[in-house]
């Protein structure tokens, strides 16, 4: 098992080639966000709609991994941000054993596609702060986005060798798009993503849970 952190360098590595956005009802979208209290923390609960796109579909079919980010942060008032979070599962499939993976805090195995998108479309009592932490008289709201990113074969390799090395160090990666090329560090492929404008279509917007105040969850 590793790290959040390890595994998200995984969520920002490809420049895809430019399909057309998808019409809206087609578009991802986070849903059912619901915030719970949970052994005197707060946790966060989603739903995940329409990330399988038949060019993900393929993506994983062909043997090649798709990733999956998440992000959640936590609002006081509307306005201050006081906590965040971010989750990477990874999905591949065994073309020879007929069988996929889903990588994040545990690994899985399945063999069937559409138990793979039902597993992987939900998030389910992730902690975020704990009660502690936060304050009874202020109103908070939890906003969750997500985003699946397919793995081109062309930097397939070359990544994941970087990420099973113990001994990681920073490495430039070639792109298409940037003739410069980056470093395979966190920040700069977090950086990357963000502003990757290609990558829209495989992205959810931020959507936000209806503000509670920590005393209605008790």
């Amino acid at each position: 098992m590793r790290t959040i952190v390890t595994n998200a360098i995984f969520a920002v590595l490809l420049w895809t080639s430019g399909n057309a956005h998808p019409f809206a009802g087609d578009a991802i979208r986070v849903e059912r966000i619901t915030p719970r209290l949970v052994n005197n923390s707060l946790t966060v609960s989603a739903n995940f709609v329409n990330l399988f796109s038949a060019k993900i579909v393929g993506t994983i079919q062909s043997g090649l991994p798709s990733i999956i980010q998440i992000e959640v942060r936590l609002k006081e008032n509307d306005a201050r941000q006081v906590a965040q979070r971010q989750l990477v599962r990874s999905i591949s499939f065994n073309v020879w054993d007929n069988r996929y993976t889903i990588r994040d805090d545990s690994t899985r195995f399945l063999s069937d596609l559409e138990e793979v998108k039902n597993v992987s479309s939900r998030l389910e009592g992730v902690v975020i702060v704990t009660a502690a932490e936060l304050r009874t008289s202020a109103s908070y709201q939890l906003q969750v986005r997500v985003a699946i990113v397919p793995i081109s074969s062309s930097q397939g390799k070359k990544v994941t060798d970087w990420l099973l090395d113990p001994n990681q160090t920073e490495e430039t990666l070639a792109s298409d798009d940037r003739a410069g090329g980056f470093k395979l560090n966190l920040s700069n492929l977090l950086s990357f993503f963000v502003g990757d404008k290609k990558q829209s279509q495989y992205s959810s917007d931020w959507h936000g849970s209806p503000t509670f105040r920590i005393d209605d969850l008790k």
